[in-house]
């Protein structure tokens, strides 16, 4: 765990190596072709309130997750934040990685004043299921996604 760093990705990261380790989420998905990749990066990276943060060891890179702070009306106007994207490299997984990702997560959320952090998990991930619960999320809402 020591070589471990964490950090926020940048727009000068190159969103090609990060979509390398994504496609295990989804790898059936097409990869864009580069220029439309590159966009989707920049406005990733410009979009307020938003953080993609980066688990790397030396150069390489290890594991991922996607936040975002969303304003809110309800709960004292206090934020909340939405998780997406959680992923760590097969050869690097039970080695710490996703728990440090959560707690750099976690640690933006009560900065922010966040009054909950939300995120969908596919139901047949079970292995996934386990590790939110060993870090405090529960079980207690029903998701729906309707895919376009």
């Amino acid at each position: 765990m020591a070589d471990l760093t964490i950090r926020t990705a940048t727009g000068a990261d190159d969103p090609e190596r990060l979509f390398d380790l994504l496609w295990a989420l989804a790898p059936d998905d097409d990869r864009p072709p580069p220029p439309r990749l590159a966009a989707a990066w920049r406005g990733i990276v410009a979009q307020a309130g938003r953080r993609v943060f980066l688990a790397e060891r030396g150069p390489e890179l290890v594991g991922a997750v996607d936040t975002v702070v969303m304003p809110n009306l309800t709960r004292g106007a206090r934020p909340f934040m939405l998780v997406e994207n959680v992923v760590v490299d097969a050869a690097h997984r039970r080695g710490g990685v996703a728990s440090a990702l959560f707690d750099t997560a976690l640690a933006r959320a009560r900065e922010q004043g966040c009054y909950k952090v939300q995120l969908l998990s596919n139901s047949r991930r079970d292995d996934a299921h386990h590790f939110y619960e060993k870090h405090g999320f529960a079980a207690t809402a029903k998701g729906y996604r309707r895919y376009l």
